[in-house]
Protein backbone atom coordinates (compact mmCIF):
# COMPACT_ATOMS: atom_id res chain seq x y z
CA UNK A 1 0.00 0.00 0.00
CA UNK A 2 1.47 3.38 -1.03
CA UNK A 3 1.62 6.50 1.08
CA UNK A 4 -0.85 7.97 -1.40
CA UNK A 5 -3.35 5.28 -0.47
CA UNK A 6 -2.86 6.11 3.21
CA UNK A 7 -3.69 9.73 2.52
CA UNK A 8 -6.71 8.84 0.37
CA UNK A 9 -8.08 6.42 2.97
CA UNK A 10 -7.92 9.21 5.52
CA UNK A 11 -9.99 11.34 3.15
CA UNK A 12 -12.50 8.62 2.20
CA UNK A 13 -14.80 9.09 5.27
CA UNK A 14 -14.98 12.82 4.53
CA UNK A 15 -15.61 12.09 0.87
CA UNK A 16 -18.35 9.57 1.67
CA UNK A 17 -20.05 12.11 3.96
CA UNK A 18 -19.59 14.79 1.25
CA UNK A 19 -17.85 17.21 3.62
CA UNK A 20 -14.39 17.34 2.09
CA UNK A 21 -13.10 20.28 0.06
CA UNK A 22 -13.40 20.38 -3.71
CA UNK A 23 -9.68 19.85 -4.07
CA UNK A 24 -9.71 16.79 -1.80
CA UNK A 25 -12.76 15.44 -3.65
CA UNK A 26 -11.02 15.71 -7.03
CA UNK A 27 -7.91 14.04 -5.59
CA UNK A 28 -9.95 11.13 -4.20
CA UNK A 29 -11.88 10.64 -7.43
CA UNK A 30 -8.71 10.68 -9.50
CA UNK A 31 -7.04 8.16 -7.20
CA UNK A 32 -9.92 5.62 -6.99
CA UNK A 33 -10.14 5.45 -10.78
CA UNK A 34 -6.73 3.81 -10.72
CA UNK A 35 -6.80 2.08 -7.30
CA UNK A 36 -9.27 -0.81 -6.90
CA UNK A 37 -8.37 -1.23 -3.21
CA UNK A 38 -9.28 2.35 -2.27
CA UNK A 39 -12.38 2.17 -4.48
CA UNK A 40 -13.53 -0.94 -2.62
CA UNK A 41 -12.89 0.81 0.71
CA UNK A 42 -15.03 3.72 -0.48
CA UNK A 43 -17.86 1.40 -1.48
CA UNK A 44 -17.72 -0.18 1.96
CA UNK A 45 -17.96 3.22 3.61
CA UNK A 46 -20.87 4.23 1.37
CA UNK A 47 -22.74 1.06 2.30
CA UNK A 48 -22.31 1.68 6.01
CA UNK A 49 -23.22 5.32 5.73
CA UNK A 50 -26.09 5.14 3.25
CA UNK A 51 -27.71 1.79 3.94
CA UNK A 52 -27.33 0.80 7.58
CA UNK A 53 -28.75 3.98 9.18
CA UNK A 54 -31.68 3.93 6.79
CA UNK A 55 -32.31 0.26 7.56
CA UNK A 56 -32.22 0.98 11.28
CA UNK A 57 -34.65 3.86 10.80
CA UNK A 58 -37.05 1.61 8.86
CA UNK A 59 -36.92 -0.98 11.63
CA UNK A 60 -37.69 1.65 14.25
CA UNK A 61 -40.60 2.93 12.17
CA UNK A 62 -42.05 -0.58 11.85
CA UNK A 63 -41.69 -1.16 15.59
CA UNK A 64 -43.40 2.14 16.41
CA UNK A 65 -46.21 1.41 13.93
CA UNK A 66 -46.76 -2.05 15.38
CA UNK A 67 -46.83 -0.66 18.92
CA UNK A 68 -49.44 1.91 17.87
CA UNK A 69 -51.59 -0.80 16.27
CA UNK A 70 -51.31 -3.06 19.32
CA UNK A 71 -52.20 -0.17 21.61
CA UNK A 72 -55.24 0.64 19.45
CA UNK A 73 -56.36 -3.01 19.47
CA UNK A 74 -56.05 -3.19 23.25
CA UNK A 75 -58.09 0.01 23.62
CA UNK A 76 -60.81 -1.31 21.29
CA UNK A 77 -60.99 -4.63 23.17
CA UNK A 78 -61.25 -2.76 26.48
CA UNK A 79 -64.01 -0.52 25.08
CA UNK A 80 -66.01 -3.47 23.72
CA UNK A 81 -65.63 -5.29 27.04
CA UNK A 82 -66.90 -2.28 28.98
CA UNK A 83 -69.87 -1.87 26.61
CA UNK A 84 -70.80 -5.57 26.88
CA UNK A 85 -70.60 -5.48 30.68
CA UNK A 86 -72.65 -2.27 30.79
CA UNK A 87 -75.30 -3.67 28.44
CA UNK A 88 -75.49 -6.89 30.45
CA UNK A 89 -75.86 -4.94 33.68
CA UNK A 90 -78.68 -2.85 32.22
CA UNK A 91 -80.48 -5.98 31.04
CA UNK A 92 -80.13 -7.65 34.43
CA UNK A 93 -81.36 -4.57 36.26
CA UNK A 94 -84.26 -3.63 33.99
CA UNK A 95 -85.41 -6.72 32.11
CA UNK A 96 -86.93 -8.46 35.10
CA UNK A 97 -90.15 -10.41 35.09
CA UNK A 98 -92.75 -8.74 37.29
CA UNK A 99 -96.33 -9.70 38.05
CA UNK A 100 -99.04 -7.68 36.32
CA UNK A 101 -101.82 -6.18 38.43
CA UNK A 102 -105.39 -6.87 37.38
CA UNK A 103 -106.23 -3.15 37.31
CA UNK A 104 -103.43 -2.54 34.83
CA UNK A 105 -104.96 -5.11 32.48
CA UNK A 106 -108.63 -4.17 32.64
CA UNK A 107 -107.79 -0.49 32.37
CA UNK A 108 -107.41 -0.82 28.59
CA UNK A 109 -108.61 -4.30 27.58
CA UNK A 110 -110.36 -6.72 29.98
CA UNK A 111 -109.52 -10.42 29.96
CA UNK A 112 -112.18 -13.13 29.76
CA UNK A 113 -112.72 -16.88 29.56
CA UNK A 114 -114.63 -18.58 26.73
CA UNK A 115 -115.73 -22.22 26.73
CA UNK A 116 -116.01 -23.81 23.27
CA UNK A 117 -118.21 -26.69 22.09
CA UNK A 118 -115.57 -29.21 23.21
CA UNK A 119 -115.68 -27.90 26.76
CA UNK A 120 -112.23 -26.31 26.52
CA UNK A 121 -111.93 -23.15 28.59
CA UNK A 122 -109.85 -20.53 26.75
CA UNK A 123 -108.38 -17.39 28.25
CA UNK A 124 -108.80 -14.39 25.92
CA UNK A 125 -106.39 -11.50 26.48
CA UNK A 126 -104.34 -8.77 24.87
CA UNK A 127 -100.96 -10.36 24.02
CA UNK A 128 -99.21 -7.13 25.01
CA UNK A 129 -100.26 -7.73 28.63
CA UNK A 130 -98.20 -10.88 29.21
CA UNK A 131 -94.82 -12.34 28.39
CA UNK A 132 -95.56 -15.38 30.54
CA UNK A 133 -98.89 -16.80 31.71
CA UNK A 134 -98.83 -18.70 35.00
CA UNK A 135 -101.64 -20.72 36.53
CA UNK A 136 -102.56 -22.33 39.81
CA UNK A 137 -105.49 -23.66 41.83
CA UNK A 138 -107.24 -22.71 45.04
CA UNK A 139 -109.58 -24.63 47.37
CA UNK A 140 -113.10 -23.65 48.40
CA UNK A 141 -111.66 -21.65 51.30
CA UNK A 142 -109.57 -19.56 48.89
CA UNK A 143 -106.31 -21.17 50.00
CA UNK A 144 -103.86 -21.32 47.10
CA UNK A 145 -101.87 -24.42 46.19
CA UNK A 146 -98.53 -24.19 47.94
CA UNK A 147 -99.94 -22.59 51.10
CA UNK A 148 -100.04 -24.61 54.31
CA UNK A 149 -103.85 -24.58 54.56
CA UNK A 150 -104.50 -25.67 50.97
CA UNK A 151 -106.81 -28.69 50.77
CA UNK A 152 -106.28 -30.51 47.48
CA UNK A 153 -109.45 -32.57 48.05
CA UNK A 154 -111.51 -29.38 47.97
CA UNK A 155 -109.95 -27.48 45.10
CA UNK A 156 -112.58 -25.45 43.30
CA UNK A 157 -110.94 -22.46 41.62
CA UNK A 158 -108.52 -22.06 38.76
CA UNK A 159 -106.07 -19.15 39.05
CA UNK A 160 -104.34 -17.16 36.31
CA UNK A 161 -101.71 -14.43 36.60
CA UNK A 162 -99.48 -12.65 34.11
CA UNK A 163 -95.75 -11.95 34.21
CA UNK A 164 -94.22 -9.25 32.07
CA UNK A 165 -90.70 -7.95 31.41
CA UNK A 166 -90.10 -4.33 32.30
CA UNK A 167 -88.41 -3.23 29.09
CA UNK A 168 -89.98 -5.48 26.49
CA UNK A 169 -93.29 -4.85 24.85
CA UNK A 170 -92.97 -6.89 21.68
CA UNK A 171 -92.70 -10.45 20.48
CA UNK A 172 -96.18 -11.39 21.63
CA UNK A 173 -97.98 -14.14 19.71
CA UNK A 174 -101.41 -13.09 18.57
CA UNK A 175 -103.82 -15.77 17.40
CA UNK A 176 -107.07 -13.92 16.92
CA UNK A 177 -107.01 -11.46 14.04
CA UNK A 178 -104.48 -9.21 15.80
CA UNK A 179 -107.01 -8.50 18.56
CA UNK A 180 -107.06 -11.27 21.15
CA UNK A 181 -104.67 -14.07 22.02
CA UNK A 182 -106.07 -17.42 23.23
CA UNK A 183 -104.58 -19.59 25.95
CA UNK A 184 -106.02 -23.00 26.84
CA UNK A 185 -106.69 -23.33 30.57
CA UNK A 186 -108.47 -26.68 31.05
CA UNK A 187 -111.37 -28.78 29.80
CA UNK A 188 -114.45 -27.95 31.84
CA UNK A 189 -115.95 -31.43 31.34
CA UNK A 190 -112.81 -33.24 32.46
CA UNK A 191 -112.39 -30.94 35.45
CA UNK A 192 -115.85 -30.38 36.94
CA UNK A 193 -114.20 -29.40 40.24
CA UNK A 194 -113.29 -26.00 38.82
CA UNK A 195 -116.32 -23.80 39.47
CA UNK A 196 -114.68 -20.53 38.51
CA UNK A 197 -111.55 -18.83 37.19
CA UNK A 198 -109.85 -15.97 39.01
CA UNK A 199 -107.15 -13.54 37.98
CA UNK A 200 -104.78 -13.55 40.92
CA UNK A 201 -102.88 -10.41 41.90
CA UNK A 202 -99.78 -12.05 43.29
CA UNK A 203 -98.52 -8.96 45.12
CA UNK A 204 -101.61 -8.17 47.18
CA UNK A 205 -103.13 -11.72 47.06
CA UNK A 206 -106.40 -10.35 45.65
CA UNK A 207 -108.52 -12.61 43.40
CA UNK A 208 -110.68 -11.17 40.63
CA UNK A 209 -113.30 -13.48 39.15
CA UNK A 210 -113.32 -13.66 35.32
CA UNK A 211 -115.48 -16.78 34.78
CA UNK A 212 -118.05 -18.87 36.64
CA UNK A 213 -119.47 -22.21 35.61
CA UNK A 214 -123.03 -22.05 34.27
Amino acid sequence: MSKKCDVIKDLLPLYADEVCSDESRREVEEHIRACPECKAELEKLRWNVAVSPQKDADVLKRIKRRLRIEKLVVCLIALVTVLVIAAGSVMLLTDKLVSVDYEEIVHHDPISVEVDDNGDAWLLFDPADADIISTGVADENANVFGEDDFDKEKKSSYLVFFMKRKITDFGHVNYCNNKKARYLLFNSEEHPEFKNVFYWDVNDKEKHIIWERG
